[in-house]
């Protein structure tokens, strides 16, 4: 576990948000109260984009959530990555100007928070990571 102290942020959120603490970091952006839907970009059932705000510092997030399907053993595979974004590239995913396929592109200098559910694992894996990263349909 590392600080809370958020010195990692590279200027994007709040200490609980962006908390260098992956537990507390994932518990504030599973509370309603915490991080908040703000606009749906994609709406596929094993597909979903979409615009959230912390509800703390209104630091905008891009979550990504893709699920394969299991046909064998019925465990779907899922993954779900939260990258920080600015206002402007909010609204331009709101408005279409930027496609849910490139926002991995944003993750170049940029901490993002991943969770990893493959199929077969008790429990996902979550982590922090940086860099682009690839935004692909499930299926």
């Amino acid at each position: 576990m590392g600080s809370q102290d958020g010195s990692d942020r590279a200027g994007f959120g709040c200490v609980a948000c962006c908390a260098e603490d992956t537990a507390v970091a994932l518990a504030h952006h599973h509370n309603r109260d915490g991080v908040r839907f703000e606009n749906m970009i994609r709406d596929d059932s094993h597909f979903i984009v979409s615009v959230q705000r912390c509800g703390l510092c209104s630091q905008a997030f891009v979550s990504v959530f893709t699920e394969y399907v299991d046909w064998v053993a019925s465990q779907d595979a899922q993954y779900r990555t939260v990258l920080p974004i600015t206002d402007a590239e909010a609204d331009d995913l709101v408005a279409g100007r930027l496609s849910p396929h490139q926002v991995g592109a944003l993750g170049h200098g940029r901490r993002h928070l991943q969770s990893d559910w493959p199929s077969g694992a008790e429990e996902p894996s979550v982590y922090w990571k940086s860099g682009v990263f690839g935004v692909s349909e499930g299926h």
